[in-house]
C-alpha cells in the first residue's frame, strides 16, 4: 500500500478514536449508565445465547442467556440477533466434543455446508483449479466457494485473494462458531450470498488448558496439541491459544475404491495405456511390450492388436500430508469505566506435501534411438505409450502462512457505544512442484543415438540417472502475497424507547484496502519469478434499524413479540463500479414459545483477482465438434485471459421459518430459504463441447462464425495478442471468448430443520437429542442469462437434496456418552455415456464417543481435577464411500465421490484434556 495511503488511514482512524475519547469523557461525566446495562465481564458466563425477547434461534449449549451487549452474527446491533433470519451456533462444549481436529473440519459438519470446490480432497468443481494449496474454505447451500464469508469475531480477515480458511484459528482458542446461512452482505459486504460463518475466540478463560489427541485408521494417523492460557479479572482478560495438528497423507494405492478398473463393482474400465511396460503404436497398430521390456532380439514377442492396461494414477495422494501450526489471541482491557481497548489476532502455518502420481506420457520414438525396436514388417513412425517410473513421484508442496491483528478502542455514554480499530494482515501461499517434465530435454534423449544419453522407452530401464534428472528439472512455483488494511467505525445505541422496546440503530464506515501480488515460475529452474501486482480500495458505509412495535410493555393476544429491522449497505470499489444493498426481516410471536420469522435482502460478490485480470492474454488453436456440421471437427480459435470489464455478482436471498418452544426441553426450528444468484463469473476456454449449447450463448458475443469470427481474430492479433497453442487456418471461421465473463445465474431453495429435546431423570442422568437436516427442494443453473435453467439438484458433484446430522447424548456421573449419525442422500450420477444414470447409494456413518470427566470441571490446582479423558470411534462400522461410476481425476474422486464421503474409514482416537 502506497505509504502516504496508509499515513492517511491511521491519522482518519486515530482522529475518530480521539472522538471516542472525548464523547466517551463528557458521557461518563454527565450521563453514567445503569448498571443493568453495563457491558458483560469476560468473567461472564461462557455460554451465550440469542436474547429471549429479540432474537431468531441459536443453537449454542441448549440454554438461553439474555445480555444487552452481545452482539449476535448478522447483526450489527447490541442485544439484537439477525430478525428474520436464523443462526447455527457451535459453542465450546460442541468444539469438545467433536472429532475434528482442525477449525475447518469442525464448521463442515454441519449439514447446511458442502464440501465443494475450494477442499483438500475435492478441487474439481468451480474454484477448485485455482485451489493449488490444497487448502478448505466454507461453501454454505453448495452455492459457490466464494459465496460464503468468512469473518473473525465480527471483522474482516486477510485472505489469499479468494477465500479463508478458518483452520487459521486453533479450535482450542475458539470460544463458538456462528453461522448465518442467508444472505448478509447488506451487514458485511462483499461475498455473504449464501451466508456467513463467525469465528468468535475465546475471551473467559481464566486458566490453563491443555489437549493432546491422537487418532488411527488404515494407512492414516492425524495428532492434535496445544495449550491455551487466559486471565480474567476486573481489569479485562487475555487469551492465547496454540495447536500443532499433523494429519498424514492418504494415499489411493491404499483405498481400493479409488481404481482405474471398476469393472468388479459394476462400473467401466478406466484403465490407461500408458503403462511400465508401455504399448507401442505403428501405423494405428498396438503392440503391448512384453513384462520385461523388448530389444531387437525378442522384436517377435511384440503382437499385434495388444495393448497393456494400468491403473492411471498410480501414487496419488486422495489428500495431502498436512501440518498445521496456529496461535490466536484476544484482549480487552477496561481503562476506565467508560472506555475500553481491545484485540485479537492470529498467526497460522499451514503446510502441505501431496504425491501427485507418477506422470505419463505418449513419445514419439525416431529410428535414431539408441533402443530402437522394430516391430517385424513395420515402417511408419513409432510412438510408445508408457508410464514413467524411472522418474519420482510428481510431488508438490508448499504452505500458506496467514497472520492478522486488530485493535482499538470502545467507549460507552448512556445507551450508545462508540468504536473504532484498525486491522492489519498478511497471507502468503505457496506451491511447488519441482519435477516436471523437460519435453525438448525428453524428445532430445528419444533421438539421442549415444546408448548414455539416450531415453528408453521399452521397458529395460537402461536410461542413465543423468538423462532422467535432466527429463525431470522443470519447476513450478505459484506464489500468491496478499495484504489486507481495514479500519471500522461504529455508532451503536437505543434512539429512543417505544412501548414495545427501544428503537435501536447500528451504523458505520469501513475502509479496505486489498494489495495482491501474483507469482509465477515456471520452466527451468533458472527462469526468473515474476510477479503481476494489483491492488483494491472499497469505501462502505452502512446502517441498521431494529424496530419493536409489540414487546413485554405493551403485548396484546396474537402480539406477543413484533420486531421489524431494515439495514443498508453501500460499497464503493476502486476498480469494478458501486453497490448497494438492503434487508428487511420480521419476527412475530403470537403468542409464548411460538415465533414466526421472515427476512428479503440482496447480496453480492466482487469478483476476484484473478477473474478480472486472468494469466495473460493469448489465442488457443483448438479442435470443437460442430453439430451444424453433423459433428465435424471444426478449428477454433479461442481467447484466453482475464476481463476488466467484469462486475460484481448479485443475489436476492429471502427466507421465512418458524421457531417452536412448546417446553423448556424441546425446541424445534423450521426455514424456507431461496437464493437467485445472477452474473455468476465463469469462463469456456477449456470447454471443447461449448458449440453443443451455442443457442444458449446468442447474443453473449461468445462465439462468433464466419466473417464475424474472422474480424474479431484480426482485431486481437493487430492489438498484439498472439497464437500460444496451435495454427491458425487462414481463414479462420469460430471465435471463442473463453475469458471470465458474468454469464451465469442460478435459483436455490430448500427447507431447514433443527431441532432439540432434553430429557432430565433423577437417577438416570441427562439425555440431549440434537438433529439438524438441509432439503434442497430447488436447484437451477444456466450459463447465461438467457440459457436454459437446467435442475442439477441431486447430481454428482452438484449440491445433494439432502444432508443431515443427528446426535444423542447421555450425561451420567461425569461419564458423557454420545452417538452421532451422518447422513448423505442417495443422488444420480449423470455422467455415464448416450445419457445413462448411475443411481449413486446414501452414506450413513455412525461416531461413537465417551468422555471420563475426573474432579472439579473448575479446578483451583493442578491436582484439584480438571480432566477429562475421551475414546472416539468415528465412523464406528467402517462404512466405505458408495460406488461411482467415473474415471478417477487428478482433482480426487474416481470410484468414489470425494464430495460426499470420507476415505479414510474407521478412525478410532484417544484425547486427554486438562484444565486448571
Amino acid at each position: 500500500m502506497d505509504s502516504h495511503l496508509r499515513r492517511r488511514l491511521l491519522l482518519s482512524t486515530s482522529a475518530l478514536l480521539a472522538v471516542i475519547l472525548s464523547a466517551g469523557a463528557a458521557a461518563a461525566q454527565t450521563d453514567p449508565e445503569p448498571a443493568s446495562s453495563q457491558q458483560a465481564r469476560p468473567d461472564a458466563p461462557a455460554s451465550v445465547q440469542t436474547p429471549a425477547a429479540t432474537a431468531g434461534p441459536v443453537t449454542v449449549g441448549g440454554e438461553d442467556v439474555t445480555d444487552a451487549d452481545i452482539v449476535i452474527t448478522g447483526s450489527r446491533i447490541r442485544g439484537a440477533a439477525p430478525v428474520g433470519s436464523s443462526v447455527i451456533a457451535i459453542d465450546r462444549s460442541a468444539i469438545q466434543a467433536s472429532g475434528a481436529v482442525t477449525t475447518d473440519r469442525l464448521i463442515k459438519e454441519i449439514p447446511q455446508v458442502f464440501d465443494l470446490g475450494t477442499s483438500e480432497n475435492s478441487r474439481g468443481q468451480s474454484g477448485g483449479n485455482s485451489n493449488i494449496t490444497f487448502g478448505n474454505a466454507i461453501n454454505i447451500r453448495g452455492i459457490g466457494p466464494y459465496a460464503t464469508l468468512t469473518i473473525l469475531d465480527g471483522h474482516r480477515v486477510v485472505n489469499n485473494s479468494r477465500s479463508v480458511d478458518p483452520s487459521i484459528i486453533p479450535s482450542l482458542g475458539l470460544e463458538r462458531v456462528e453461522v448465518v446461512a442467508d444472505g448478509a452482505s447488506a451487514v458485511y459486504g462483499s461475498d455473504a450470498i449464501a451466508g456467513v460463518v463467525n469465528l468468535i475466540p475465546r475471551r473467559n478463560l481464566n486458566g490453563i488448558e491443555t489437549i493432546a489427541r491422537m487418532g488411527v485408521a488404515r494407512d492414516f494417523h492425524e495428532s492434535q496439541f496445544g495449550i491455551a492460557g487466559g486471565k480474567t479479572g476486573d481489569w479485562g482478560q487475555v487469551m492465547v491459544a496454540y495447536e500443532h495438528v499433523f494429519r498424514s497423507n492418504l494415499s489411493g494405492d491404499d483405498r481400493d475404491f479409488f481404481t482405474s478398473d471398476q469393472r468388479r463393482f459394476g462400473g467401466r474400465d478406466f484403465r490407461t495405456t500408458q503403462c511400465n511396460p508401455g504399448t507401442l503404436t505403428v501405423g494405428g497398430v498396438n503392440y503391448a511390450i512384453p513384462a520385461g521390456g523388448v530389444t531387437a532380439a525378442n522384436a517377435a514377442a511384440l503382437v499385434p492388436n495388444t495393448v497393456n492396461r494400468c491403473e492411471g494414477f498410480t501414487g496419488q495422494d486422495l489428500f495431502p500430508e498436512t501440518r498445521y501450526d496456529s496461535v490466536n489471541a484476544t484482549f480487552t482491557v477496561h481503562l476506565t469505566d467508560w472506555l475500553d481497548a481491545f484485540g485479537d489476532g492470529y498467526f497460522s502455518n499451514r503446510r502441505f506435501r501431496r504425491n501427485n502420481g507418477y506422470t505419463g506420457a505418449t513419445v514419439t520414438v525416431p529410428s535414431t534411438n539408441a533402443f530402437f525396436v522394430r516391430p517385424a514388417g513395420t515402417t511408419d513412425a513409432e510412438s510408445v505409450q508408457i508410464r514413467l517410473d524411472e522418474l519420482p513421484n510428481n510431488i508438490s508442496f508448499g504452505s500458506t502462512r496467514s497472520w492478522q491483528g486488530a485493535g482499538g478502542l470502545r467507549a460507552k455514554f448512556g445507551s450508545w457505544e462508540v468504536q473504532g480499530q484498525i486491522i492489519y494482515g498478511r497471507n502468503d501461499d505457496t506451491s511447488n512442484t519441482p519435477n516436471g517434465i523437460n519435453t525438448p530435454a525428453l524428445n532430445a534423449a528419444l533421438a539421442s543415438s549415444n546408448p548414455a544419453t539416450a531415453f528408453d522407452p521399452y521397458g529395460l530401464g537402461r536410461t542413465s540417472a543423468a538423462v532422467l534428472a535432466a527429463i525431470n528439472d522443470q519447476v513450478f512455483n505459484a506464489p500468491t502475497l496478499n495484504r489486507f488494511t481495514g479500519a471500522e467505525a461504529t455508532i451503536n445505541g437505543t434512539l429512543f424507547d417505544l412501548p414495545g422496546g427501544g428503537v435501536k440503530l447500528a451504523a458505520g464506515y469501513e475502509r479496505q484496502e486489498l494489495e495482491v501480488a501474483l507469482g509465477i515460475q515456471r520452466g527451468a529452474p533458472s527462469t526468473p519469478l515474476t510477479f503481476r501486482n494489483y491492488a483494491r480500495k472499497v469505501d462502505s458505509g452502512y446502517a441498521e434499524l431494529f424496530v419493536p412495535i409489540f414487546g413485554t410493555g405493551n403485548a396484546i393476544p396474537g402480539l406477543r413479540r413484533l420486531e421489524l429491522s431494515a439495514a443498508v449497505r453501500y460499497d464503493k470499489y476502486s476498480d469494478v463500479g458501486d453497490t448497494t444493498n438492503p434487508k428487511f426481516g420480521i419476527n412475530w410471536s403470537p403468542f409464548r414459545g411460538l415465533t414466526v420469522r421472515g427476512s428479503y435482502g440482496t447480496s453480492f460478490r466482487a469478483p476476484l483477482f484473478s477473474q478480472i485480470y486472468g494469466n495473460s492474454s493469448n489465442i488457443f488453436v483448438q479442435p470443437y465438434a460442430d453439430p451444424t456440421l453433423g459433428g465435424t471437427i471444426v478449428q477454433g480459435a479461442a481467447l484466453s485471459g482475464g476481463n476488466t470489464g467484469l462486475r460484481p455478482e448479485e443475489a436476492k436471498t429471502w427466507s421465512a421459518g418458524a421457531d417452536w418452544e412448546p417446553t423448556r426441553n424441546l425446541r424445534l426450528s423450521l426455514t424456507y430459504w431461496n437464493v437467485k444468484y445472477t452474473g455468476q463469473v465463469d469462463s469456456y476456454l477449456g470447454d471443447l463441447a461449448i458449440l453443443s449449447r451455442e443457442a444458449q450463448f446468442a447474443g453473449t458475443g461468445v462465439i462468433l462464425r464466419g466473417a464475424d469470427a474472422a474480424a474479431r481474430i484480426r482485431e486481437l492479433l493487430a492489438s498484439g495478442i498472439t497464437v500460444a497453442r496451435g495454427v491458425l487456418p487462414a481463414n479462420p471461421v469460430l471465435f471463442i471468448d473463453g475469458r471470465t465473463q458474468n454469464l451465469g445465474r442460478s435459483e436455490t431453495s430448500g427447507i431447514d430443520l433443527v431441532g432439540s429435546y432434553t430429557l432430565e431423570t433423577e437417577k438416570a442422568g441427562i439425555f440431549t437429542l440434537n438433529a439438524n437436516a438441509t432439503y434442497l427442494t430447488r436447484y437451477l443453473a444456466a450459463i447465461t442469462p438467457s440459457g436454459t435453467l437446467i435442475d442439477r439438484r441431486n447430481t454428482v458433484f452438484n449440491p445433494l437434496t439432502f444432508k443431515g446430522r443427528g446426535s444423542l447424548n447421555w450425561l451420567y456421573d461425569g461419564v458423557n456418552t454420545r452417538l452421532t449419525v451422518n447422513h448423505v442422500g442417495g443422488y444420480d450420477n449423470n455422467t455415464l455415456p448416450n445419457n445413462g444414470v448411475q443411481k449413486v447409494d446414501s452414506y450413513t456413518t455412525f461416531d461413537l464417543g465417551v468422555t471420563f470427566n475426573i474432579g472439579d470441571a473448575e479446578p483451583q490446582g493442578f491436582f484439584d481435577g480438571g480432566f477429562s479423558l475421551s475414546f472416539d470411534a468415528l465412523n464406528l462400522f467402517d462404512r466405505k464411500p458408495p460406488f461411482l461410476d467415473f474415471a478417477p481425476t487428478v482433482n480426487g474422486s474416481g470410484g468414489y465421490d470425494a464430495t460426499a464421503a470420507n476415505p479414510v474409514g474407521r478412525e478410532v482416537a484417544v484425547t486427554l484434556r486438562k484444565r486448571f
